[in-house]
């Protein structure tokens, strides 16, 4: 599985940033999965870096802020094998320039489903 290890290095520090420490130390687990390398938050997939058909940042933002941000430069609902899969997107080059913005979304969202669980 290819995937770009300094990529894989910025969604790290942008976690260990945006989480408490003891969220990043305790709950952020790294899985090889959808030809990359997916950050899972609280057991959630919330981050993907892959290299499908280029360098790509997949995040979990969830179908209602799809609505809410798309269009926007550098980012597309995910399509693998042909299907769109809404509440996902993939940030191009131009899209990994937000990366932070990017991931902020997709930690709100994980927090949104880890608070629904709960219940």
């Amino acid at each position: 599985m290819a995937f770009s290890e300094s990529l894989a290095q910025q969604v790290r520090t942008i976690l260990a940033t945006e989480l408490s420490h003891r969220v990043f130390e305790e709950e952020v687990e790294e899985k090889k999965m959808f030809g990359g390398l997916a950050f899972m938050v609280r057991g959630k997939m919330t981050v993907t870096v892959s290299s499908r058909s280029q360098e790509l940042v997949m995040v979990r933002i969830g179908k209602e802020l799809e609505k809410q941000v798309l269009p926007k430069n550098g980012a597309n609902i995910t399509v693998m094998k042909n299907r769109l899969y809404h509440g996902y997107i993939d940030l191009d080059g131009e899209g990994q320039k937000e990366l932070s913005y990017w991931i902020k979304l997709a930690l709100a969202y994980n927090q949104e489903l880890t608070l629904s669980s709960e219940d």
